[in-house]
């Protein structure tokens, strides 16, 4: 039998139940990438604002690496911004949908609850706020939430804030994740399904990247696999086909759902306690599913093909493509596995 749980995880698993940092900073210059050697959000010391750094792990054993600057031994002369507005700290926008579920939305953790006109959501992106918010994914959550584009303060050359409020990101890729991340994603899922969703117990799909133009990790025969699939009974989706409001409707229903390690499988996080299995490349399962199954307590399971995927390389808009070498044998103890 090719089909085997996973043996290990690259990362950590570390769930923390206490609410990330938060506080208010004073006189905090704000440096977005592209303007010097360093950025970020800095006390009137030069030194990084704590709360707002990320931080993450690169896959090669080593956890807690900051991305963006931890001082800045001389800040810019820069205009202080008014007072008139309430500052919220966002950080910088990676817009690719998996890098922006689990970094930078998790800070509207501590999104105040009252009227919406005086606050300024702060951000740096290499797109514009028109442009965000022409995504699909991120026009639909931050509807959710009661923000407009008004609401969004996009900076592109340094400034100062006398008062803004940062607070930490409840996400780390490939080490932690906060219970409070659950908790927004689930409040963005109610007011996307009000309604919740039919459940469908006994249904299995399965997420295909087959129609997907480019991105980190593909498998080069994935239709064989889709096929195979589908003639046992399992259904198939095209993520990137399908409007985003239609994602969560799908994940609302519960589902089992199927997927090679993606961004896909992350959207469980808008309803709790889903089923998912998540088929991993080789023995070892990268952390980031892990962390959003352990917070959205899923039933989950992690499976690879024992018989080793063949490695392609990169090509075709893909940093990795594999192939399959049995997709028939996979298929059929994948649709026994799940449907039983």
């Amino acid at each position: 039998m090719g089909l085997k749980e996973c043996t290990g995880f690259v990362g950590r698993k570390l769930l923390i139940n206490d609410l990330p940092s938060r506080r208010m900073a004073r006189n905090a210059i704000f440096i977005p990438p592209a303007n010097g050697p360093y950025w970020g959000l800095f006390e009137p010391s030069g030194r990084s604002v704590a709360e707002a750094m990320i931080f993450a792990g690169n896959g090669s054993g080593k956890l807690h690496n900051p991305l963006g600057s931890t001082d800045c031994p001389e800040l810019p002369s820069c205009p202080t911004l008014s007072d008139d507005y309430d500052y919220i700290y966002m950080g910088h926008i990676d817009p690719h949908y998996g890098h922006f579920l689990v970094g930078a939305v998790g800070r509207l953790w501590a999104l105040p609850a009252y009227e919406r006109d005086r606050l300024r959501i702060v951000f740096s992106c290499h797109l514009s706020v028109q442009e965000l918010m022409a995504r699909d994914y991120f026009r639909v959550i931050m509807t959710a939430l009661g923000l407009t584009e008004k609401n969004f303060l996009q900076i592109s050359t340094p400034v100062r804030f006398r008062r803004i409020d940062v607070a930490s990101v409840p996400f780390e890729e490939l080490s932690l994740v906060h219970t409070i991340y659950a908790d927004l994603m689930h409040a963005i899922g109610r007011q996307i399904i009000p309604e919740g969703g039919q459940p469908l117990p006994a249904r299995a799909i399965y997420m295909s990247k087959e129609r997907l133009r480019n991105g980190n990790v593909r498998v080069d025969n994935e239709s064989a696999f889709t096929a195979a699939l589908r003639e046992r009974g399992v259904g198939i989706v095209y993520p990137e086909e399908m409007g985003f409001r239609d994602q969560i409707k799908l994940w609302a229903s519960n589902p089992t759902v199927i997927g090679f390690s993606g961004a896909s499988l992350h959207t469980s996080i808008f309803f709790p306690e889903r089923r998912v299995i998540t088929l991993a490349h080789g023995p070892d399962i990268w952390a980031n599913q892990c962390l959003i199954d352990m917070a959205n307590n899923n039933d989950a399971q992690y499976l690879y093909d024992a018989n080793g995927l063949e490695h392609i390389g990169a090509g075709n808009g893909f940093n990795m493509n594999y192939r399959i070498r049995n997709p028939e044998q996979l298929a059929s103890e994948l649709a026994e596995y799940a449907l039983s």
